[in-house]
């Protein structure tokens, strides 16, 4: 980036800022800023996509970050996940139900103890199982992590590599808005547009039909309008 945008010299050579001049400064924050406003566009992209294997305990019904296995880089729960012991051939995939609904059915008077069938997910983003679990087993999920931010000399956006461009045509972006360069502004907007779309296609569910000149799977795709 410091190259394309004509920074003098050989650009940072560290992001400690200390160690920078105001404008290596600026292209650390702009690319930090990128990454994280790219990985925020969308929940479920898949490559925040991960598993996690959540171990009960007696007696209790919510799952929270005292629950070993709870993911600690939650972001959003994907809904049709949630099995019960799912290596066993006693496995029970659960139900979802809205947590208002799931509340009023299954939280007011006595509450049942055995193997849980539905759950909910708090607003919180805590998850509620019903029946209360009256063993220790797993509960295996889906979910999607929150965004992480680039911090360190050795840090990786979670962007896959061949895409990993696309952050650089967004810092671009907010350098060529601070500086007023429109020249930069108007070559970089094209190139984002044109990446994102290819992130998109690649990284988003039932989207890979976008960039393929013949659908491969008429019936498993999904049109996004712009």
């Amino acid at each position: 980036m410091a190259r394309d945008v004509g920074i003098p010299g050989s650009g940072p050579s560290s992001v400690v800022s200390a160690t920078l001049s105001e404008e290596e400064n600026s292209i650390v924050r702009y690319i930090k800023k990128a990454d994280i406003d790219i990985q925020s566009r969308w929940f479920d992209w898949d490559f925040l996509w991960a598993e996690a294997n959540i171990s009960t305990i007696i007696g209790t019904s919510t799952l929270t970050s005292s629950n070993t296995g709870f993911p600690t880089s939650l972001g959003n729960w994907k809904t049709d996940s949630l099995v019960w012991q799912k290596t066993t051939d006693d496995y029970l995939i659960l139900d979802y139900m809205f947590w208002n609904e799931y509340r009023d059915t299954y939280k007011y008077g006595s509450i049942l103890s055995n193997s849980p069938e539905v759950y909910a997910i708090k607003p919180d983003n805590n998850l509620d199982v019903y029946p209360t679990p009256d063993a220790v087993k797993t509960i295996s999920a889906e979910y999607w992590k929150s965004p992480t931010e680039m911090s360190v000399d050795g840090s990786h956006s979670a962007i896959p590599d061949r895409f990993r461009k696309i952050i650089i045509a967004r810092a671009k972006i907010y350098y060529a808005e601070n500086e007023d360069a429109q020249e930069i502004l108007e070559g970089a907007l094209t190139e984002f547009e044109d990446l994102l779309d290819k992130l998109e296609a690649d990284q988003l569910p039932r989207q890979k039909n976008r960039r393929f000149s013949q659908a491969q799977d008429l019936y498993n795709f999904t049109v996004v309008t712009e």
